[in-house]
Formats: structure tokens, sequence, C-alpha cells
């Protein structure tokens, strides 16, 4: 199975100019699922909520559903995040899976960091794993990774791996890939974005270095920090089915959840 890390740099409030980026970047090279940065379409630093309504929308909106078909139109799998509207005015940072022939499922940002707070509603759809031939993903984004439950709770699904969206700003999180790809024995593929944004006398600058790490913490890619990349690697779900470290110690069937808080 071969997984896609797209690295992209939006413009902020320009769409169909990133989407276009997008598209052209999956275009750009062979895989079987593309794994995308979070709120990859519209940027990232909203002043106000009545700002991110404006950017938002349904999965099955224009933008969202031409950057799904950008891969399903190449019969590969794709996750990527994008502001999420619902009906009611609520508003949510996504994710969407989409799968050739098969479901195209949302999960809502179970972690909101900093401002994201005063624009987002936290996630309500828990996590979740799809098949696609033969690779289980669940998605995160983001924020997600500094929880090991959230991680640990997809590989307790049966994800082989997890299909991270992020906009990272912290200069540590890539490194915890190589911590919740061993503890867990998953493949992990964050796709991070890069650039920087000026908004409201505020400044973003976003660390790129987007990786895919093993079960055993190799790292398979390891994207630049300060440009859009892409880059394709083969995985394979046994590896991350293997949950034993020798004969005696299997990571999650030793876990002892009586004692733990």
């Amino acid at each position: 199975m071969r997984v896609a890390l797209i690295q992209s740099e939006p413009a902020f409030g320009e769409p169909e100019r990133n989407l276009a980026a997008l598209r052209g970047a999956i275009a750009s090279l062979e895989a079987d699922f593309y794994v995308l940065p979070e709120l990859c379409l519209s940027g990232y630093d909203f002043e106000d909520r009545a700002e991110l309504a404006r950017f938002a929308e349904e999965p099955g909106g224009p933008l969202a559903a031409a950057l799904a078909e950008a891969a399903l139109g190449r019969g590969a799998g794709i996750s990527f995040g994008f502001a999420e509207a619902v009906p009611g005015g609520r508003l949510f940072n996504s994710a969407l899976l989409a799968l050739p022939g098969g479901p195209r499922r949302v999960y809502r940002k179970t972690h909101l960091f900093a401002r994201e707070k005063l624009l987002f509603e936290p996630g309500d759809t828990g996590f979740f794993v799809e098949e696609f031939r033969g690779l289980k993903v669940g998605p995160a984004i983001c924020f997600d990774w500094i929880f090991p439950e959230a991680f640990r709770t997809l590989a307790l699904l049966g994800a082989d791996l997890v299909a991270h969206s992020a906009n990272l700003v912290l200069p540590y999180c890539q490194r915890a890939g190589f911590a919740r790809a061993v503890e867990n024995r998953v493949y992990v593929a964050t796709a991070n974005r890069t650039g920087r944004e000026e908004r409201g006398g505020r400044s973003l600058s976003f660390t790129g270095g987007s990786v895919l790490v093993s079960p055993q913490g190799g790292y398979l890619l390891e994207l630049p920090a300060d440009r859009p990349a892409v880059a394709v690697a083969e995985v394979d779900p046994a590896l991350a089915r293997e949950k034993r470290i020798n004969a005696w110690n299997d990571v999650l069937a030793d876990r002892r959840p009586g004692f733990y808080l």
C-alpha cells in the first residue's frame, strides 16, 4: 500500500487557489492513499466565527467534494482537513475520509488548540476506523497528537495507520509521532502545512516537516520544514498488526486498565 503525504502552504482565504495547488500535488505522484493537512482549503487563523463561517461548508460542498474527487478519480483514498458547517450554525474543525466506491466519513477534531476554542465546537464524532485495500485507517487532527488516549483509541479500534492532518506550530510535534507509533505499533502519517499567517496582530509560523513513522519507529518519510512537498512510501498492514515486542510482551494485550486513571 502506497501512502502519500501532501505538505502544502495554503493562502488564507483563497480556497479555489488552494484547491488547484492541492489537486496538482495529488496528480504529481501515484499513491493508494493521500493524507493532507488540517484546514488545507481555507487557511487556519480566522478572526472570528463570522469569518470562519464564510469558508466553512458541508462535506459534500463543492470545494471539499472536488478535493476528494482528485484522489477518488485516481482510484485512491484520501483524508484531509476542512472547515465544516453543520445546519443550525455549528462549525467544526473536521477531516473528510473518502474511499473509492466506499464511505465518505467525517471526523470532527476532539481536542481543540488555543484560539480554536473560540471558533469551533468540540468534536462530537469520536474516533473511527475504515478499511481500504487491506489497510485500516483512522483519522486524527493536529492537537489530538498530544493526548496518548487518542491514538491508543484508534489502535484499539484496529487502525494500522493514523491519518493525522495537521497545522503544527509547536516545535516538537513531529518527534511525538515516534512515541505514538511505537507505543501503539501503528503507522503515523502526519501531513503538516508550512508557511506563515499574519492576521489581527497575530503571527503563526507552521513547521512543515511532515512525517510517516513506522510501527517500529522508523521515519519512512521526512519532508522539509520550509516549503510545500510531496512524497510516498510503502506501508505493510501486517507490520502494524503485530503487537508483540517479544515472546512475552504485547503492547495491547499487556494493558492493565484497572490501574489507570
